[in-house]
């Protein structure tokens, strides 16, 4: 299925607000835009201070799973099934989704600091992800909360997908330890590639993570992504979740550490591994790939 794919500036990860000039559509339908190209969860702290200490560039990395209160009773066990949250109070209630409207967490940021924030709705998706919900998440500056995924055009707060473990800052890479989870803006990468149809919950956890490193043409998995404004892919896979909807020339091979094989560079610096994964055969399955993209000849 072909996408649409659009970035921003910044080169590191976690760092652009995720807004976007169109709601993102189900599985079926066209374009998922935004801010794919380089975010990843698209949780940004720039230009707030918070406790008096300049936050920017510093990005949220993730949830802490036992840092999460509902009504100001502590909830532990928390788990991530269908990207809502589950968990059991302290009391032995079972909260569940919904539930979690007005919890406050701790977030972890990327200089070992905290962040509070705070659940201020819940919705499902609708068509193909009527399985998702989203969350719409603030956090806490010195001000006031603010949306923490930023705002739709029409000034609604981008909603955010739970999604399990947290990915590196450092090189992209994507690692579950039990005890953290990522809060995913819709229109960015991580998020994207849920809406795809990549859900972990449905058997697609390293389909979710190769498509990752698709999406901002992270070709060698280092975490440096190589892809420019406005350019045009179509994405397919091994399992028949996105089918080849064009004769396009191929870009790459994708697995959850990157490209398996290039021949084409999307934009930007050439990659570091070109020269040793390009291959002029590069395009199909045998090799152990999950996703194909094709890029559209310019």
């Amino acid at each position: 299925m072909r996408y649409l794919l659009t970035s921003v500036a910044s080169a590191s990860l976690l760092v652009s607000a995720c807004t976007s000039s169109t709601t993102p559509t189900n599985t079926a339908n066209q374009a998922l835009d935004g801010d794919n190209g380089i975010s990843v969860n698209g949780i940004s702290v720039n230009g707030i201070s918070v406790n008096g200490t300049s936050l920017n560039g510093i990005s949220v990395n993730g949830i802490s799973v036992n840092g999460i209160s509902v009504n100001g009773i502590s909830v532990n066990g928390i788990s991530v099934n269908g990207t809502a949250l589950n968990g059991i109070s302290v009391n032995g209630i079972s909260v569940n989704g919904t539930d979690f409207v007005g919890a406050t967490m701790s977030a972890l940021l990327s200089n070992g600091g905290t962040l509070a924030m705070r659940v201020d709705s819940a919705s499902a998706l609708t068509g193909d992800n009527a399985d998702v919900l989203g969350y719409a998440v603030s956090m806490q500056a010195d001000d006031g909360w603010h949306p923490a995924c930023g705002t739709e055009p029409d000034g609604s707060p981008v909603l955010a997908l739970v999604v399990p473990g947290t990915w590196n800052l450092a090189n992209g890479a994507w690692s579950d330890d039990g005890q953290a989870f990522s809060l995913a803006c819709r229109h960015a990468s991580v998020a994207k590639c849920v809406e795809f149809g990549y859900k972990s919950w449905l058997g697609f956890s390293d389909h979710h993570h190769a498509c990752v490193r698709m999406l901002r043409a992270d070709y060698c998995g280092d975490g440096t992504p190589h892809t420019i404004t406005g350019t045009l892919i179509n994405l397919y896979d091994n399992a028949g979740v996105q089918s080849d909807t064009e004769s396009w020339p191929v870009d790459a091979e994708w697995g959850p550490d990157g490209a398996l094989c290039v021949n084409h560079n999307r934009g930007g610096s050439q990659p570091s591994c070109y020269a040793a994964k390009y291959s002029a055969t590069c395009g199909s399955f045998d090799n152990g790939a999950l996703l194909v993209d094709e890029y559209n000849g310019q």
